[in-house]
This record gives C-alpha cells, structure tokens and sequence, in this order.
C-alpha cells in the first residue's frame, strides 16, 4: 500500500509541437518510478484487469493516465489512423514525465489493446528515459494480414466504429439531430443488419452526418490501418499478456517470440490467461469455469508485471530462467516453460479420412495419409446465409460472445464438416501452434475455408480452442489475388495460431471447416462483384494430403 500517495487532475504534459496533453497523476510524496497509460477512450475508464493506475500506486509506483491528440481533456486533432503522430506523442510523454519532481527518471509505457499498442510504438522510438514496457493484447498490421488471410473482423471493427460514433454524438450534441440519433439507436439495437449491406460500403454507418471517420476506407482493409514496429528496436524489458480467447491471442505471443529472438540479453515475460479480449479477465469464460486460480487476479497479474519492472530497475538485467507462464485449459493449470513454444514440443499430424456430411463426421487419424488414398467431401457455401459466429477468439464490442461455447449446433448444417479422432485412452497436451493443410477444389474462382480445432466432450458438446482463416484467392501471396480454376486442386494452409489444451481421456480432436464466420468475419462473395447477388460455391475436401498439425508435449511435462 501507499497510503501518501495523493491525485492530481488535468496535469498538462506539452508535446513538441505545442499541443498540450492532459492527464490524471497519482504520485507519493517522494519521488518514485512512474507508469504512464495513454487512452483514446477515456483516462477515467481504464478497468481492465491487466494493470490499472491503482495497481501500480499499491506497488509503490507513480501512475500517470493521459488521453490522447484530441481525445477528451487533451488538445489537438483526433484521427483514427495517425500511428505515426502517437509514436512521437508517446515519445514526448514519457521524457516529460521523466523530467518531473514526481517522478525518480524511471519511466514504464503501460497499456491493454490500443494503449499496449501506443506503447510499443513509443518504444520502438527509443526514448531516452524509457525503462521497460507492459503491453497487453497488441498486434501489427502485418501479424493481421497474414492471420486473416485478406478478410475483415467485421463485427470487431463495426462494434468499435458505432462505440466511437456514440462516444462522438455525446460529445458533440451539434450533431445530435432526430436522424443522427434514430440512426445511431437503429445500429447499436441491430449491428448485425447494417453489417449484411452489400457492398460493405454502402452500410447505413456511411450516413451518419458529420462523422469524422472514413468509414469506406476502414472497411476497405486498406494498409496502415494497424501500425507496424520493428521488434529490435526495443531495447527495453517488455512483459506481455494476452489470454487463449484474445482475438489478438497469436499476435501478442508472436510480440514476445519476436522481441526475446531479436535481444535475447534483454529480459522478456508472457502471461497467457484463458481469458478473452480486455474488461475483467476472469475464471469463467464461455460456458466453462476454469477454477478460480485461473483469474488475473488470483494469478497476480498486475503485481507479476511492477515487481519484473521493479526488479530489472534495481539491479543489472538478467534473462529470467522461466520466461512464460501459461494456462493449459482442460488441465486447468497454470504452467511454466523457458520459451513459447515451450522445448519439447513435437509436432503431431492428424490426417482426413473421408465421409463426412452435414451432421455425419469424417475421421481425423493420427498419422500422414497413405499414398494413393483419397476421398472427397462436399458442402455447399451461400453468402447469404452463412454460418454464424459463436465463441471463439472475438472482440466483444458487438453482439458476440467469446470464448469456449458449444459448437455441435452447428454441425447438421450443410455447409460445415466436421471430422472427429476416435475417444482418447490418454490426454493429448497441445501446447504450441496449431495449423491445417486442405486440398480442395471449387466450381467459383474464390471462397472463404474457415477451420476449427474442437474440444468434443464425451457428453456431445464441442468447444473451440483455436480457429482460422484462408481466403483462397490470397492462398500464397497476399499482394496478388489468384483465383482458382473451377476444378482444380489446389492446397491450402491454414494458420490456426497458439493454445494450450489438453484433450482428457474420453474426448474427441476435432475440426470443423467451413467457408463462413459471420459476422465475427466479413462474408466471401465467391467471386462475385460486391454489387451483385452473391451465388454459391461448391467446396470439395479431398482426403488425400488433408491433415491437422498440432504441437504437442508429452504428458510426463505438463503433469
């Protein structure tokens, strides 16, 4: 506890071009290490359980929590895409803060999503004061393009365009007029109808009058919409947390992996949580309890994250012996490893066997397929009625909800396969990155095949663990689209990202493919003009070189 510490409101911090930035301050009597939070979204609202400011003065810390160019408090112009100008703008704040009686010169850039993106990119421009990084639930543009394959999160970015629009309406009644605000009432009530529209950018979010958003150019998926860092240009120590549920689960681990390879001298830590994206990261995700050990709070989060800032602060930097804690789910335990993935993990194929058909699975073996062997399986995609998004990795701004929620409805549906192992005699750990390989055919020169690795419980329910996406016509480069040929064979690889679940004794592996994930991602019109009445596609899985790839660690490692 620090029970002098004493706030201070609306604490201007100028910035090099003379916009003035403003802030709440939380500080001691005596001068301490300080750790800055910048938002977008409100210096009054920062609740997640990653770090908060009250966190870090109980530690012992100062916390300062600032908003960003033109956002509440502080001055200057507000636009949605100016990574460049937050960079310098995070530079700028933290050689102040540095420079303040309040604070002893040590200086940590602390935030979850946006915030933890502002802080990577303020370190990534070095400042001279800057002593380490807290980041959670981050990624770069680059991470997103290849996860996504050239598709959209829709409901994540339509979620947060109408939050900003309401957020705008408040704090502009100019603009608060009956059709402004009917509109407003008619897409917070039904997103998911204005996410239908087609083209995308005929949406009714484009008939908002006075927004100062470029709504056509954030649907467009346009380059530089997610910023972009270089991991060694950190030369500080970074912690990073995320949680298996985390829409930007892979993308945060692949910030620690990247940061650890390029200054392997310099101290990294990952926590990864079976929590979702941001708010309360709690025990109870999806329809499961983990047990109550699993919260950030009982796993001491915050305090993991001031006493690795404090300890590298005091004494020279060490590489920790045990850089990752993770959660395995199903075991319901928290582990440790010297690495992501951790040493020994094997990488264990799962091939195809043919048969399966809405609600009749196929078989998933372990093993490659034989050669020669070969079967086909059919679904039948139609833009306009696709599968619907349930569970998973998803940002929960909109009308979905994230995390372990039973699948099996899903599985009679004629446009979903699904392909089960036959019941464990023993559990199968896996721990790593997860990853698919499909050969399929088409009679439309492009569809969506979006996969899921399942957890089928003895009981019938089937929970996600991990998922992904390939938009075929991004299949090997995503600069050129290449549609394919009606008829042809194409293969197909299938990026899953990271988990760690252990599948008991009595469960099942399995997969569900299909070509749709709506509205968690933009619908594929197989080809079609994105004026004109979508048609179908017809998706042939051929069993031949289909398979699951999973990193798994032997049992005796993770009891």
């Amino acid at each position: 506890m620090n029970p002098d510490a004493t706030w201070h409101s609306d604490v201007e911090s100028p910035m090099r071009d003379g916009v003035v930035l403003r802030g709440d301050l939380w500080r001691s009597a005596r001068p301490a290490p300080v750790v800055i939070f910048r938002t977008p979204y409100g210096r009054r609202k920062i609740s997640s359980d990653v770090l908060k400011p009250m966190d870090c003065v109980e530690f012992g810390f100062a916390a300062f929590v600032q908003d960003t160019r033109g956002r509440f408090g502080s001055e200057g112009e507000w636009k949605p895409i100016m990574w460049d100008q937050e960079a310098l703008d995070t530079h700028d704040t933290v050689e102040w803060a540095a420079a303040q009686p309040w604070c002893d010169g040590t200086v940590i850039l602390a935030g979850t999503s946006y915030g933890g993106i502002l802080s990577m990119l303020g370190a990534a421009t070095r400042p001279p004061h800057l002593a380490g990084v807290a980041a959670a639930m981050v990624t770069t543009g680059s991470r997103d393009r290849v996860e996504l394959s050239g598709a959209l999160r829709l409901d994540h970015l339509f979620g947060w365009m109408i939050f900003m629009a309401a957020d705008w309406l408040a704090r502009n009644p100019e603009h608060a007029d009956a059709d402004n605000a009917a509109l407003l009432g008619s897409l917070l009530a039904d997103p998911v109808t204005a996410m239908r529209s087609l083209p995308l950018t005929a949406n009714p979010l484009a008939r908002l009058r006075g927004f100062p958003l470029d709504v056509e150019q954030l649907l467009s998926g346009s380059e530089g919409a997610l910023p972009e860092w270089e991991p060694d240009a950190i030369k500080v120590p970074v912690f990073v947390s995320t949680g298996w549920y985390d829409v930007y689960a892979s993308s945060t681990i692949d910030t620690f992996t990247a940061g650890a390879a390029a200054n392997p001298e310099i101290p990294h830590r990952l926590v990864v949580g079976p929590w979702a994206h941001t708010g309360p990261l709690q025990h109870i995700q999806g329809e499961v309890n983990f047990g109550v050990a699993a919260s950030a709070t009982a796993v001491g989060l915050p305090g993991r994250q001031l006493d690795f800032f404090r300890r590298c602060a005091e004494s020279a930097p060490v590489r920790p012996a045990r850089q990752v804690d993770y959660f395995l789910m199903g075991a319901d335990q928290w582990m440790s490893a010297d690495q992501w993935p951790p040493s020994g993990v094997v990488s264990r194929p799962f091939r195809l066997v043919s048969g399966a058909s809405a609600g009749v699975p196929g078989g998933l073996v372990s093993g490659r397929a034989p050669v020669g062997e070969d079967g086909t399986d059919t679904f039948v995609y139609d833009p306009l009625s696709p599968v619907p998004s349930r569970g998973g990795r998803l940002l929960h701004l909109g009308r979905l909800a994230p995390g372990p929620i039973d699948l099996s409805r899903q599985c009679p549906r004629a446009d979903t396969l699904h392909y089960l192992s036959a019941p464990l005699a023993e559990p199968v750990d896996v721990v790593g990155a997860v990853s698919m390989t499909l050969r399929v055919s088409l009679d439309r020169p492009d569809t969506d095949l979006f996969v899921r690795l399942v957890d089928r419980y003895p009981d019938g329910r089937m929970l996600p663990v991990a998922d992904g996406i390939t938009r075929v016509r991004f299949r090997d480069d995503l600069t050129t689209p290449q549609p394919l040929a009606p008829g042809e064979i194409a293969t197909i690889a299938i990026d899953m990202g990271y988990t760690a679940q252990r599948f008991d004794i009595g469960h099942r592996i399995g997969v569900l493919v299909t070509s749709s994930n709506f509205p968690h991602v933009d619908r594929n019109l197989n080809g079609a003009p994105a004026d004109a009445d979508p048609p179908p596609v017809t998706v042939r899985i051929h069993a031949a070189g289909s398979s699951l790839t999973l990193d798994t660690l032997p049992s005796e490692r993770t009891r």
